[in-house]
């Protein structure tokens, strides 16, 4: 069975034109991806960095994601280097939290947890 990294991945690839990892990024940097404005939302909080010996910074994250009713928590750390390059280091939690279905009935919708 695949991760649910992965999968969310392939689908924001496929369906957005966007990465995890870009998606990640741009939340902890403070930006909103424009083209997951309106579907996706992402809530991160800083938890802790570290100076590398070569000026580069190690930045850690935790949070919340939410897409088409899933949810799933969060923790990974960004990397700048000294020249200001700034990538995902790594995902080290990454885990559905809560699911739902919604569906589209004639006359309103139905949800389901």
């Amino acid at each position: 069975m695949r991760d649910p990294a992965t999968n969310l991945d392939d689908y924001l690839r496929s369906r957005f034109g966007v990465t995890l990892e870009r998606a990640l990024a741009d939340a902890c940097a403070g930006v909103t991806t424009l083209a997951l404005a309106h579907c996706v939302e992402i809530v991160c909080d800083p938890v802790g960095s570290y100076v590398h010996d070569d000026d580069g910074l190690s930045e850690h994250y935790q949070g919340t994601l939410a897409v088409e009713g899933i949810s799933y928590r969060f923790r990974c750390s960004m990397f700048t280097d000294g020249g200001g390059s700034r990538f995902v280091e790594s995902i080290e939690e990454f885990e559905i939290v809560q699911w739902g279905v919604r569906l589209a009935m004639p006359g309103g919708s139905i949800e389901a947890q």
